[in-house]
């Protein structure tokens, strides 16, 4: 008879065998869906263990690498970083590089620049940058990629910083050029002051008639897009002056001043304007009629020369 050797050991029978069966497929029925309990799947999902990605890892390698310097290269090195060259804001067209800008043109853009400060006037530096561009004509290019290209040499100061600390790449256009520049150096907050500076005019102590419409012409010209009519105008005008001003401008027009149309009031006070300025320049041009004064040594002989000639006289 022969017998099998085990070294395992042994393992007492279970007391109630059916009880404990149907306690083992109870926990387990709670691990498997219910309608997967009596019909397992065909295809079983097979989920794999998480395979390690080196390049999660790619910033600690840098940083392993970054700690032993070359002794070849200096110390400084590894701390020396180079910040990149910021872009322009504008995009120049390829079509930019076809030709050459005027040396002529460049010194008039140059030495009509725009700083940004309070009183300066945005709207003014436009329309004088556009009348030299137009000045020059280049062969087989629009004006506009000419006016990109010349825009940022008419900056100075705190409008040239404006512009370099624009985003790269943010202005494709003259429109938008244009649009940006108006709004930074000419926002609504000013242009709701000038108006209201308008609205409230009021004629200066010991100021005349004409120089206080050359003064309110002056604001309106300041006050870019105030759409103000030729009526409106004339009343505010009208109603800032002093009372004794009222009434030359009343005599003037041969009766109320503001009876009158807006266009025969408008130019009542240009015909004014044009009466002073005729008036100083003929001043200017009428000869002198005053005696020559006699120098000091003639004054001084005079004298003398009645005593012995009391016949001469001067």
């Amino acid at each position: 008879m022969h017998t099998r050797a085990s070294n395992s050991e042994l393992v007492e029978p279970l007391l109630e065998p059916e009880r404990t069966l149907n306690r083992r497929r109870r926990r387990r029925n709670r691990r498997v869906p219910f309608d997967q309990r009596n019909n397992p799947p065909k295809n079983p999902r097979i989920v794999y263990p998480p395979i390690l990605d080196i390049n999660h890892f790619r910033h600690f390698l840098v940083t392993l690498e970054n700690l032993y310097l070359i002794d070849d290269e200096p110390m400084w090195v590894a701390n020396h970083v180079v910040a990149p060259t910021l872009g322009s804001a504008i995009t120049i067209p390829k079509t930019a590089n076809e030709f050459a800008i005027k040396g002529n043109h460049l010194t008039l853009v140059k030495g009509n620049q725009f700083d940004g400060r309070t009183k300066t006037d945005p709207h003014k530096h436009i329309h004088e940058f556009l009348g030299i561009c137009d000045m020059f004509k280049y062969r087989d290019t629009e004006n506009e990629v000419v006016r990109l290209m010349m825009f940022p040499l008419s900056l100075t100061g705190e409008a040239k910083t404006w512009l370099d600390e624009l985003n790269e790449g943010t202005i494709e256009t003259w429109d938008e050029l244009r649009t940006a520049f108006i709004s930074r150096f000419f926002p609504p907050a000013l242009f709701d002051r000038l108006l209201g500076e308008i609205r409230a005019f009021s004629q200066h102590e010991n100021e005349s008639l004409t120089d206080a419409w050359l003064r309110m012409k002056e604001m309106l010209r300041n006050c870019h897009g105030h759409n103000l009519s030729k009526g409106n105008i004339i009343k505010i005008f009208y109603h800032g002056l002093s009372e004794i001003t009222q009434e030359v401008l009343n005599a003037a027009a041969g009766g109320i001043f503001l009876y009158k149309t807006p266009n025969q009031a408008y130019q009542l006070l240009e015909d004014k304007v044009l009466l002073k300025l005729d008036w100083a320049k003929n001043q200017k041009s009428k000869p002198s009629l005053k005696k020559p004064l006699l120098s000091p040594m003639k004054v001084a002989v005079i004298p003398i020369l009645t005593k012995l000639w009391p016949e001469w006289m001067p």
